[in-house]
């Protein structure tokens, strides 16, 4: 019987340890500690299996210190190496956004320089249509940007017709709301509307207009639009809310209807002679 009891205690002592050795190789400290105490659990019964006696003060000494030991610093060597690798990302991030600064800087410098060979207006901007002013004693109209004209209708998210040209319009005032302007004269037309780059402070007004949804871009004129046509129609911003016909169809539209005459049909004599019946 006595050796029965050693090989259930073995045996309870291997599982006990195995037990231990699988909740160690977790990544949670508090079960790793577990899984350490556990060992040290299953060593002494394993002690107790084969000596037969309770083992003495220096056995449980000496487990509980190389126990402590080793939870203490595996979770402590996983810190700092989760540490190390937060501060890289951050360094990385850091970087990635100190290069981006510095673009984006390049770009504004390269587009200043671009715009500084042209004449420049400024001044508070009366808003005539969303991509039409008048400043400075001048029509400008936004170079690379179509607007829907202030009679222009469509339908939002569902369905309701509305007018989106002078939301259009609403948006842009209010979005400058009588600051002043520079508007760079790309194409000067003496008699009609020059073409402009305008812009607020360290904002493209064109660019603003696409982005928030309220104008398209124009790629007969310029790509330059493009990226914020699409990122305003991917978050249905403004006109991308609901549908509308481009402001060039538009105006196609309202000159087909102003263009529609009615006319008197020439048979009306050869079938009826209305004279005969007075």
């Amino acid at each position: 019987m006595l050796w029965v009891k050693r090989i259930a205690c073995g045996l309870v002592a291997l599982l006990i340890m195995g037990l231990g050795i699988y909740l160690i190789n977790t990544d949670i400290q508090a079960i790793q500690a577990l899984g350490f105490c556990l060992d040290i659990v299953g060593i002494a019964l394993g002690y107790i299996a084969i000596m037969q006696r309770i083992p003495n003060y220096s056995f449980w000494i000496t487990l509980v210190a190389i126990g402590l030991a080793f939870a203490l610093l595996m979770p402590k060597e996983d810190l700092m190496d989760n540490e190390a690798k937060i501060e890289e990302i951050v360094v990385e991030k850091k970087a990635v956004e100190k290069e981006e600064k510095v673009e984006q800087i390049e770009k504004k410098k390269k587009s200043s320089s671009r715009l500084a060979q042209y004449p420049k207006i400024t001044g508070s901007a009366e808003v005539l249509h969303a991509n039409v002013f008048y400043i400075g004693g001048r029509y400008v109209r936004l170079f690379g940007v179509d607007a829907p004209d202030n009679d222009q209708i469509c339908s939002d998210a569902k369905g309701k017709s509305y007018n989106c040209g002078q939301e259009a319009m609403s948006w842009l005032i209010s979005w400058i709301d009588n600051n002043y302007i520079d508007c760079y004269l790309l194409q000067v037309n003496p008699n009609g509307v020059d073409v402009a780059t305008c812009v607020w402070g360290e904002y493209d007004i064109g660019a603003g207009l696409v982005s928030a949804g309220w104008a398209i871009a124009n790629t007969n004129e310029t790509d330059i639009y493009a990226p914020y046509e699409a990122k305003a129609q991917a978050n249905a911003s403004g006109l991308w809310s609901g549908s509308f016909y481009s402001p060039q169809d538009w105006r196609e539209i309202k000159k087909e209807q102003n263009n529609f005459v009615i006319k008197k049909s020439s048979n009306v004599g050869k079938w009826f002679n209305f004279k005969s019946l007075f």
